[in-house]
């Protein structure tokens, strides 16, 4: 049987943000009478700064939009927001939207943020191998989530059973090196722009995707467009002047990403990172610029290597049929 151990409870936390200050804000609650305004989940992650670009930019503001934005925990939750009827667009990685597609629960992706994953695997300073975990804590994000996924492929590429050999423990993304450093957990899922955070650790990146070894060992893919934006399918059919405003505010973000050093895309996004300083975040966004997409698009392709991939890690058990969940259609239409 599956061993979890819960360290705190899963909190939700639904903010609205506010373009700039002062007379600023007040012109933009103004503006914001005559936009539509759609709610996005998500859980702050580095991976999706082109929407950030596009929310400091007021490239929504351009497309009709007002956005706000509603943080959780972890993407999984932030999907069932979405479905839940609390918000119109998601941020989240592929594997949870797959799961309920097949379970009867429609979503459109829309758009990718990056053109490979870029997700790293990091164990304490006397775990040598994949196998010495075993018996041991690690940390992987929740059950459902591609970061769970993925280092449940990592695990039985080592030889060990997921369900068996180690104790999975729940925690905020945040907490986990700490929680490796001060030998709670022996090893921990990061994402690969965390490098700058242990950089100066006694650990060992037992597995770095951002590496081509790496990717191929455990992707076996050099587009994976894993990480997306989602929207149901009832709201893209039913709105889909909205759905494309949105897919061009954000395209719009992406190409001013690939435009501007990674100094200057921190400046831009850092008041919606607090407690990280611009130049942590410059650094972050240096590892991650290479992967950024040019397009938004999703290919056939790369859509049936994250499929494979989900089949393998056990999230679906069968390909889903392309064009049942990848809407390009408003990728196609930007202008």
């Amino acid at each position: 049987m599956k061993r979890f151990i819960a360290m705190m409870l899963i909190m939700v936390m639904s903010v609205t943000l506010l373009i700039g200050c002062g007379t600023k804000e007040t012109a933009t609650k103004t503006a914001n009478q005559d936009l539509t305004k759609v709610v996005i989940s998500e859980f702050r992650n580095l991976s999706w700064s082109a929407v950030y670009v596009a929310y400091q930019n007021g490239y929504f503001q351009e497309e009709g939009i007002a956005p706000e934005f509603a943080l959780y925990k972890d993407g999984p939750i932030a999907f069932q927001g979405m479905h839940g009827g609390d918000s119109q667009f998601c941020l989240l990685s592929q594997e949870p939207v797959l799961k309920a597609e097949q379970e009867g629960l429609n979503s459109s992706i829309i758009y990718t943020v990056l053109d490979t994953r870029l997700y790293g695997f990091v164990g304490a300073k006397d775990v040598k191998s994949v196998k010495d975990l075993k018996g041991q804590v690690v940390f992987a994000g929740m059950p459902g989530s591609a970061p769970y996924s993925f280092v449940s492929a990592i695990l039985r590429e080592g030889g060990l059973d997921p369900q068996k050999d180690v104790t999975f423990v729940n925690m905020d993304y945040s907490a986990s090196m700490s929680a490796l450093s001060q030998g709670k957990i022996k090893a921990s899922y990061i994402n690969v722009d965390n490098r700058v955070e242990i950089q100066h650790m006694d650990v060992h990146m037992l597995v770095d995707t951002s590496k081509p070894s790496d990717a191929d060992k455990y992707l076996k893919a050099d587009i994976f467009t894993g990480e997306i934006i989602a929207t149901t399918g009832e709201f893209a059919a039913k709105n889909p002047k909205t759905v494309q405003g949105f897919v061009n505010a954000v395209n719009k973000g992406t190409k001013w990403i690939n435009e501007h050093s990674a100094e200057e895309v921190a400046k831009l996004i850092s008041p919606l990172f607090q407690g990280m300083t611009e130049d942590v975040l410059a650094k972050k966004i240096a590892i991650l610029k290479g992967s950024i997409t040019k397009t938004g698009y999703i290919s056939e392709e790369s859509q049936t290597a994250v499929e494979n991939f989900a089949i393998n890690t056990g999230v679906i058990k069968a390909a889903i049929p392309y064009n049942q969940i990848i809407d390009m259609q408003f990728v196609k239409a930007i202008k």
